[in-house]
């Protein structure tokens, strides 16, 4: 197909006008209705801008031919997907925050009443993005097990080299955060004593490196999200209704198991006050998550 086809064949899938596409590239609807004649070609910008709109590779719009390689998202899993990894990331944003002003407003000297209400704001709000966006999401699972595949090649292409780019950049903002903190902290000797206490200075120091996690979490959720988001039929496979109980059973352990290690971080965080040891919670729930899983393998065979 030619480009013309295939920007009114995209056009039309927008239920989009000449004179609406035109108003969208501040162009005339003379311009467009020669864009899809073929007497006339967009300029790189309006290329650029046009496979951007309507989510297409520039070869799709180019050189492809839309009608064939265009299968329906008919159940709205793209949106979906999207929909959840924000939420997600935003969750998990929030909840990392609230932890960053815990130790922040403990470094500054403010009231520790004051500090955990803060703190528990911030998880108030994480955990009900979390439970709303979950349940959403299950039902929409509920609702649609299984999703014919309709992604590109060259889409799924364009996005896995992306993938690397949000690896990449949340693992320099956390090491970031390590070279910030171990500066800081070496000059704990000549700035503590004149200013604060050593433990609001260290509390300060790793509210700085908790920053830095804040933003870099979000980036590798969203690129694992995403990346799992283009494997439809893993998504099949995953929510298929006749899944081995084994799976399921794995599935039900795994989370149970991380549920708990949240569980001892909040209660030897606030009833013990010893947020240094509280997170070896998270590292004991994955050995055990990997004993159950080998467990599980073994009974299968």
């Amino acid at each position: 197909m030619s480009l013309g086809t295939n920007i009114q064949f995209y056009r039309k899938q927008k239920n989009m006008t000449q004179e609406g596409l035109a108003e969208f590239m501040n162009v005339s609807r003379q311009t467009v209705s020669k864009w899809e004649s073929d007497t006339a070609f967009p300029e790189t910008d309006k290329l650029i801008t046009l496979s951007e709109y309507f989510d297409c590779t520039l070869d799709e719009l180019i050189k492809g031919s839309a009608e064939e390689s265009f299968t329906e998202d008919t159940a709205g899993y793209d949106k979906e997907m999207n929909s959840f990894t924000r939420s997600i990331c935003l969750g998990t944003a929030t909840v990392l925050a609230g932890v960053t002003a815990l130790l922040l407003t403990t470094g500054l000297g403010l009231d520790e009443a004051i500090a955990t209400a803060i703190f528990m704001l911030f998880v108030a709000v994480g955990a009900a993005i979390f439970i709303v966006s979950g349940i959403r999401h299950g039902n929409y699972v509920k609702e649609n097990p299984n999703i014919k595949p309709f992604y590109s090649e060259e889409r799924i292409k364009a996005f896995r080299n992306k993938f690397p780019v949000f690896i990449a950049s949340g693992t320099v903002l956390v090491l970031l955060g390590v070279i910030t903190l171990t500066v800081m902290q070496s000059f704990v000797g000549k700035v503590v004593p004149d200013v604060m206490t050593e433990e609001s200075f260290d509390a300060l120091c790793t509210a700085l490196l908790l920053l830095c996690v804040t933003v870099a979490a979000p980036l590798f959720i969203y690129g694992g999200m995403q990346y799992a988001k283009y494997d439809v039929e893993g998504y099949n496979r995953e929510n298929n209704p006749d899944k081995p109980f084994a799976e399921k059973l794995m599935s039900a352990i795994s989370g149970g198991i991380m549920l708990a290690a949240t569980i001892v971080l909040f209660i030897m965080g606030f009833c013990f006050d010893n947020w240094e040891l509280c997170w070896i919670g998270y590292a004991i729930g994955g050995v055990l998550i990997g004993i159950v899983s080998c467990i599980l393998n073994v009974v299968k065979k």
